[in-house]
């Protein structure tokens, strides 16, 4: 397999966020733009009904919750924005599979040498903020919760996955070192030295996708459809 585009292993953060024109990153970008902020936008309204059916009061006061919203998704995005284009510099392909392949060297070192998913906690911040927008107390206590579970459990079981038949031993030994959401003093301490998470062995050379991995996007899209489907019933059962 042929690498893409040269391995930049610490690459700055100007070329991570300047990444943001790779076909790579804003095709990715794409698919938040046109299924994951709608899917989100139809969550949220789903908690509005809810909040209604029980006569829960919207969350006040009004506009400092609309600005502290905004700011969690501009802070989310632009983390996102930052990490994505990291995985592309660092790992020589798109974060998402379904528009290359994924990348096709491992990275462990800037925000990936304290958490195995940092792209995760952006986003999360992102529907957070999406909550205090549209400022209903049962999205951002009964849904996100359960996004930020359904979260882990794709991360750990589908993409974590295809990452180990991808990069063998070194993935094992990069997971067993670093948590996948929850920061540790020892890799803040690495990502300020500019240290790698497994600094004594060489990362390998372009390593092909494994069989499969074509179906991770389809598998985040049926569970997508999935919780929202989840969502909508309970909001039926509610309601009546």
């Amino acid at each position: 397999m042929s690498q893409k585009r040269p391995i930049v292993r610490r690459p700055p953060l100007r070329d991570c966020m300047a990444a943001i024109f790779e076909p790579e990153i804003y095709r990715n970008f794409g698919v938040h733009l046109f299924v994951m902020l709608p899917a989100g936008m139809a969550m949220c309204w789903v908690g509005t009904r809810i909040d209604a059916a029980l006569d829960l009061t919207p969350l006040d006061p009004w506009p400092l919750v609309g600005l502290l919203g905004s700011a969690c998704i501009a802070i989310g995005g632009l983390w996102v924005w930052y990490v994505y284009g990291y995985l592309l510099l660092a790992g020589g392909g798109s974060p998402g599979t379904h528009v290359d392949g994924g990348p096709v060297v491992m990275v462990d070192t800037g925000p990936y040498t304290v958490f195995r998913h940092p792209s995760v906690l952006g986003k999360m911040l992102a529907v957070i903020g999406l909550g205090l927008l549209w400022r209903s107390p049962s999205f951002l206590v009964g849904f996100l919760p359960i996004l930020v579970l359904y979260a882990v459990l794709t991360g750990r079981y589908l993409q974590e996955r295809f990452c180990e038949e991808r990069f063998g031993a070194r993935y094992v030994a990069y997971r067993v070192r670093v948590p996948m959401l929850v920061p540790r003093p020892d890799g803040i301490a690495r990502w300020w030295r500019d240290e790698a998470a497994l600094p004594d062995s060489v990362p390998d050379g372009p390593v092909p996708p494994p069989p499969g991995i074509a179906l991770e996007f389809r598998a985040y899209l049926i569970g997508l459809v999935c919780l929202l489907t989840l969502f909508g019933t309970a909001w039926v059962f509610i309601a009546r």
